[in-house]
């Protein structure tokens, strides 16, 4: 609209509103009133979407009193047109004024996806389909070893491509800015076997101060041409590169004839096993300097490391005492749980029942009392009397033993 326009449309704005009995005054007065929603409110504008049903949807959720007000305002101050596409937080009792700035801003609401360390390029893949805010297809997966773990932020209706770019990017300035800083001695020599070995450290610790001392085994381990007899690389070749294996390995499995199994292949595989994030890439590059070749897990989420074969199969044999224990407790609570849920049961159960069987009885006794006062009295002989209290006071005390020997056994 050209500025003599815009200024006969306010000019008949504000004859209208004095025609009508209102006054610029109350026009005002109305724009800055507080709504009353109590509680922030998330609220879309759709691409392409007109003002008029910017203000319709507005006035649906109770964010405003009077749509044709905030057409109104938007016209006057002319941001009718500025309104922008995307998902904003409107804060509890938002004036009309206020929505109106809010969305000619353009400052959306800040949305989150984090990419966890050790996933392959279609397990990030899968996560970002599940993403809501994010729309689009996504084109085949990369080769494991060129996306960054890292939390993106986008707003609402961000292309999915978008994030996979900020993925790619991301790998190759870390490791463009960390090969500088390498070790000169390392026996690897170029950045993608560096990142080989990055995704195989990461899917053996989850420990940040592990990693660059389970990367000096490895480099110690490289450096004598021993094999790597790393589990994770098993466990690509058997899952052909899912990495998801819900069972523990085998010996079997062990020997599996793969390229990328490290126990019968020595050196490193021939490509990454997933996406590594920064720290592992880190480790590799500097790792720590230790005679150490050998590492099993401590039972607690670390590992134990050593220097001799006989140390490490001391450390297994820890390992393996310390799993039986944890499997043994496991069992142990199992089972208390399953007792516990029995004893409530049969406590809810028991009143019941024992209502029942008190009512059941009253008339026996009933009768019995009748039957004994029917007969005549007979005399009692007072040892006979004694003999008897005698026997029944015994009788609790041996079915206690018997039970106390049956727990024993």
């Amino acid at each position: 609209m050209a500025a003599g326009g815009k200024f006969l449309f306010r000019l008949f704005v504000l004859v209208v509103l004095c025609l009508s009995g209102g006054s610029v005054f109350s026009f005002y007065s109305l724009l800055y009133e507080q709504s009353d929603v109590a509680e922030s409110t998330v609220f879309l504008v759709e691409k392409g979407e007109s003002l008029n049903r910017i203000a319709e949807r507005l006035k649906q959720d109770n964010l405003l009193s009077s749509k044709a007000l905030f057409k109104i305002a938007a016209r006057l101050s002319g941001k009718s047109t500025q309104l922008k596409a995307g998902e904003y937080r409107i804060p509890a009792r938002a004036s009309a004024k206020e929505i109106l700035d809010i969305l000619v801003s353009g400052q959306t609401v800040v949305r989150r996806v984090t990419v966890p360390e050790g996933k392959t390029s279609k397990q990030i893949f899968d996560l970002l389909l599940q993403t809501p805010g994010l729309f689009g297809d996504l084109p085949e997966p990369p080769p494991n070893g060129t996306l960054l773990p890292e939390t993106y932020v986008f707003s609402y209706g961000l292309p999915r491509t978008v994030i996979l770019e900020r993925m790619r990017s991301g790998m190759n300035k870390t490791i463009e800015e960390l090969w500088p800083l390498r070790d000169p001695d390392l026996p690897y020599t170029t950045k993608e076997e560096a990142l080989i070995l990055a995704s195989i450290v990461e899917k053996e610790t989850s420990l940040p101060e592990e990693r660059p001392r389970i990367a000096g085994v490895f480099v110690n381990r490289l450096r004598k041409g021993m094999r790597l007899q790393t589990d994770p690389t098993v466990i690509y070749a058997i899952t052909n590169g899912s990495m998801e294996l819900n069972r523990r390995l085998t010996h079997k499995d062990l020997r599996t004839d793969h390229p990328f199994n490290t126990y019968v292949n020595k050196g490193l595989p021939p490509a990454p096993i997933c996406n590594p994030g920064r720290e592992s890439i880190q480790a590799v590059l500097q790792p720590q300097k230790t005679n150490e070749i050998y590492f099993v897990a401590d039972g607690t989420g670390g590992h134990v490391f050593s220097r001799t074969f006989d140390e490490h199969k001391r450390n297994i044999a820890n390992w393996k005492r310390t799993r039986r224990r944890k499997q043994l407790a496991a069992r142990k609570a199992k089972a208390a749980a399953v007792k516990k849920a029995k004893a409530s049961t049969t406590k809810k159960a028991k009143p019941a029942a024992s209502k029942t069987s008190k009512a059941a009885s009253k008339p026996a006794v009933k009768k019995k009392a009748t039957a004994a006062a029917s007969k005549p009295a007979e005399k009692q002989n007072p040892n006979q009397k004694a003999a008897s209290s005698a026997d029944k006071s015994v009788k609790p005390s041996v079915q206690q033993k018997a039970a106390s020997s049956g727990e024993k056994k």
